[in-house]
């Protein structure tokens, strides 16, 4: 607990911290052998320095090597995880682009969590469909194999997480543990869309990301705010190509799509999240439609399946008005029922 008084203290003055010492800290943090009121302390102060490339990279190796061990083809899996926190209220972007990946052929180990910071987590809506989010190892391939996706359920494979459950929704803001539950995803993904709720996110991110070996990603973050490529305004975006970093931005105008903004697609509750997401899963043209085929196509982009982003947006504008979408969220429903009854056995 020394080194997280130490560290809490560096944090206090705006100095960052090491990638070592990052480390150091959280470990000590998912161990559980820091007080609740250091560790609140400690996340809020870090916060308000804002977080660093070395910070996220150590708190992200200690997270990782705390995880369950989750083998799923060696790596070579797509996640689309954001950090959420962006507080918009729109339906699971993230989460349906992962699914339209999976359509496209891309192996998809999707990484989320219930609500914490938002109003509707991935973990929520996907139970709302029906599918069990709490799978084994053996479950979790099962359904890769069968529905090319699996769900990675973050508290199941980070069980320390489950304790700061509470305090992390007392809290009720993005703390670093948003920040880093995408970087490690317990399948270790060679291949990552993350989304970022703060422009000055991005490069701490990307380089994050770099650092731990992913060999490629795009970390993206729209002008308008949103954790995702925006349907509204140019994205800035940050292409990670093993250590090489290429930052561009993208428009809607970039891929024949008309502008439109997050009031087409914002929900309420997890009903109206998982019909909207249904509903465009299942070829429904519209804005919610044009905002996921930008995503899922920078998914499918960077799992390699297209050559060029337009490219990736024009196979997932294709998988959503043909309906495979949906077949793959019933594949997935049914993959994970089937694997949970057999888990009980």
């Amino acid at each position: 607990m020394n080194s997280a008084r130490q560290a809490f203290e560096t944090v206090l003055k705006g100095r960052s911290l090491p990638a070592d010492e990052a480390e150091s800290v959280i470990g000590e943090i998912l161990d559980d052998v820091v007080p609740d009121a250091l560790v609140a302390g400690f996340l809020i102060a870090l916060k308000m320095k804002g977080e660093t490339a070395l910070e996220l990279t150590g708190g992200a190796r200690a997270m990782r090597k705390r995880a369950r061990q989750l083998e799923l083809r060696d790596g070579r899996v797509l996640d689309t995880a954001g950090t959420g926190g962006d507080g918009a209220g729109t339906f699971n972007i993230s989460t349906g682009a992962a699914i339209v990946a999976a359509a496209a052929g891309i192996p998809v180990a999707k990484h989320g969590n219930r609500a914490i910071s938002g109003r509707v987590g991935a973990a929520d809506v996907l139970e709302y469909f029906g599918i069990r989010v709490d799978l084994d190892p053996p479950g979790l391939r099962r359904c890769l194999e069968e529905a090319g996706i699996c769900f990675v359920f973050a508290p199941a494979y980070h069980p320390a997480l489950a304790r700061l459950a509470v305090l992390r929704r007392t809290l009720g803001v993005r703390t670093i543990f948003n920040l880093m539950a995408p970087l490690a995803n317990a399948a270790h993904p060679r291949y990552q869309l993350l989304g970022v709720s703060e422009r000055r996110l991005l490069r701490p991110m990307a380089l994050a990301l770099a650092a731990l070996g992913t060999e490629r990603a795009m970390v993206v973050h729209g002008d308008d705010g949103l954790d995702e490529i925006s349907l509204e305004t140019s994205t800035k975006v940050i292409e990670v190509r093993g250590p090489e970093l290429d930052e561009y931005e993208v428009s809607p105008h970039d891929f024949g799509l008309q502008p439109s903004g997050p009031v087409e697609f914002l929900t309420a509750d997890t009903r109206s999240a998982a019909d909207l997401l249904q509903a465009t899963l299942a070829g429904d043209p519209g804005p919610a439609a044009d905002v996921l085929a930008l995503n899922a196509g920078a998914a499918i982009y960077i799992g390699r399946g297209a050559k060029t982003l337009a490219e990736g947006v024009k196979r997932a504008r294709e998988i959503l008005a043909s309906g495979r979408a949906l077949e793959t969220l019933e594949a997935m429903k049914a993959a994970s029922q089937y694997s949970a009854k057999n888990e009980k056995k």
